[in-house]
């Protein structure tokens, strides 16, 4: 019975979740053509689809502030401003709310130094525990042939947090799984 019922609510979210602004829109469009509205001002009815569209996209690829909310919350420290994101990709998170995400940030060697001392100060040891996930692996990958030299992770209830000290003194790699 229980599968039953989450297969039938599988097939009805997406139908849902796309049927009712696609329903909206139709409807919107019928009084817009029905009142005589100008032809211009009827892209105005997509509006429930754009709406839709851009939260879907959000959710499959999060801002560069989702990335730096992140950073904050694993290494305890404010994202400097001039840091650029070489790689970063996250998986969608599971019915708990689950997910894991890793970023490759170049952070500029001052404050590369810096981090290394704050990470010891919030918590973080420097023991070479990681947690394997496609999202690391990915990341791995994209390390265009740097090295890690330093690993400092910490365990926090059902988070994990980990940052690696890449070989050219300027990059980090940054992760955070909840599990």
């Amino acid at each position: 019975m229980d599968e039953f019922i989450l297969t039938l609510l599988l097939i009805l979210m997406p139908i849902l979740i796309i049927g009712i602004p696609i329903l909206l829109t139709f409807w919107i469009y019928r009084i817009f053509i029905k009142n005589g509205v100008n032809p211009k001002w009827r892209i105005l009815s997509f509006i429930p689809i754009f709406i839709v569209g851009y939260f879907v996209y959000d959710a499959f690829y999060p801002s560069s502030e989702f990335y730096k909310e992140d950073f904050k919350e694993v290494t305890g420290t404010e994202l400097p401003k001039n840091s650029e994101f070489e790689y970063k990709t996250a998986g969608y998170p599971d019915t708990h709310g689950d997910y894991t995400s890793v970023s490759i940030i170049e952070i500029g060697t001052e404050f590369y130094k810096k981090l290394q001392s704050d990470l010891t100060k919030n918590g973080l040891t420097e023991n070479g525990q990681t947690i394997g996930c496609t999202e690391m692996d990915n990341a791995k990958r994209k390390m265009n042939g740097l090295k890690i030299e330093r690993e400092f992770s910490k365990e926090n209830g059902d988070k994990f947090y980990y940052v690696a000290f890449l070989s050219d003194k300027k990059t980090v790699l940054v992760q955070r799984s909840s599990h």
